[in-house]
């Protein structure tokens, strides 16, 4: 029983961290729905592009997360973006910085 607690402290502990030190977080905090969704998307087709398909089985999953985020359409999405929130230069700032991210 107490291995148990003591596992269970550890993960929360854990996640708490990992959650804390999460730049997408920070990116997306305050910002336009869409800007927050779009933040995420650039993220994760950041990570999925660069992934290894090794087999046959990894390419298509990779293939279908990539279209699941609609990573080809992530370019025009993102002019959509900046056009819609000129006026905004945190928006514009955060949708920068996070072509940088990879979750």
């Amino acid at each position: 029983m107490i291995r148990h607690v003591f596992c269970f402290v550890l993960c929360v502990t854990a996640l708490r961290a990992v959650a804390e030190d999460d730049p997408l977080r920070d990116l997306k905090k305050g910002q336009p729905r869409d800007v927050a969704a779009l933040i995420h998307r650039l993220a994760l087709c950041n990570h999925w592009s660069g992934e290894e398909p090794y087999d046959e089985a990894r390419r298509k999953e990779i293939y279908s997360a990539m279209a699941d985020m609609k990573c080809k359409r992530l370019e025009a999405d993102e002019a959509k973006a900046v056009k819609r929130h000129a006026s905004n230069p945190k928006a514009l700032k955060a949708l920068k910085e996070a072509k940088e991210l990879s979750y």
